[in-house]
């Protein structure tokens, strides 16, 4: 099973901040401290993955009627489309792994199906948004 510090160590940041500009273009002046992180955690050692827990993306596109409607055919590239990063532990129940440590992140398996649907530029991606988006990049604040 492939973990999130597999994508990591056999991704390079360049091809990962192209994806990150396409879907969050406002946050393109934390360059530096996005590949500072991403530095981090091809370095850093991660935490055994004791629950199973699985990273998974939704993938959504509001409808004519203005509902998010989950999608499963996508162009990873549509700025139209949003991205629900979540996980998935060993019964299957789901979470928000906004919070977790990021040193919890490395060791996490990646779900395939939603691998399958995107490069893993852009998964990545989506991830460094979802940890970084309420505690920023420090995850010492994170309890």
């Amino acid at each position: 099973m492939k973990t999130f510090k597999d994508l990591i160590t056999d991704t390079d940041f360049a091809q990962v901040w192209e994806k990150f500009s396409i879907h969050y273009p406002n946050k393109m002046d934390r360059l530096e401290k996005f590949s500072s992180l991403y530095e981090k955690l091809r370095y850093a050692l991660p935490v055994h993955n004791t629950t199973n827990m699985y990273i998974y993306i939704i993938v959504f596109q509001e409808s004519t009627d203005g509902e998010s409607i989950c999608i499963k055919e996508f162009n990873e590239d549509d700025v139209s489309i949003c991205f629900d990063v979540s996980g998935k532990d060993d019964e299957w129940t789901g979470y928000s792994i906004a919070s977790s440590k990021f040193h919890k992140w490395l060791g996490y398996y990646i779900d395939e199906n939603s691998l399958n649907t995107m490069t893993n530029e852009s998964f990545i991606a989506h991830c460094l948004w979802e940890m970084t988006f309420y505690y920023g990049f420090d995850d010492t604040e994170v309890k």
